[in-house]
């Protein structure tokens, strides 16, 4: 995860992913951390409320992208972005909008 954290630190420009309002400070694996892989798309820098609030009603998280299955693809599976919109997140550090 050590080299996928400055990508995604860049991706997010220190603001949460989530609400777009105050500064991340987590990196969340969208598949939790036992079932997916270390890489930019399966992470989303979160600020603590937010990472707390994905964790606290995974159901409503999986919903907008921020819990991603076992069994699915973390990059087919886009995020409800605060600023983008639904996007799907990329291993570069970029996103595209989902349809």
């Amino acid at each position: 995860m050590a080299d996928a954290r400055p990508v995604v630190k860049g991706r997010s420009g220190g603001m949460c992913e989530r609400c777009g309002r105050e500064r991340a400070t987590d990196m969340h694996h969208r598949q939790l951390r036992r079932h997916g892989d270390h890489l930019p798309a399966n992470l989303v820098h979160l600020c603590r409320t937010c990472h707390n609030a994905v964790h606290a009603d995974p159901a409503k998280a999986e919903l907008a992208g921020f819990i991603v299955p076992s069994w699915a693809n973390p990059r087919q599976r886009p995020i409800k972005h605060s600023v983008w919109g639904r996007v799907r997140l990329d291993d570069d550090g970029g996103w595209v909008l989902a349809a």
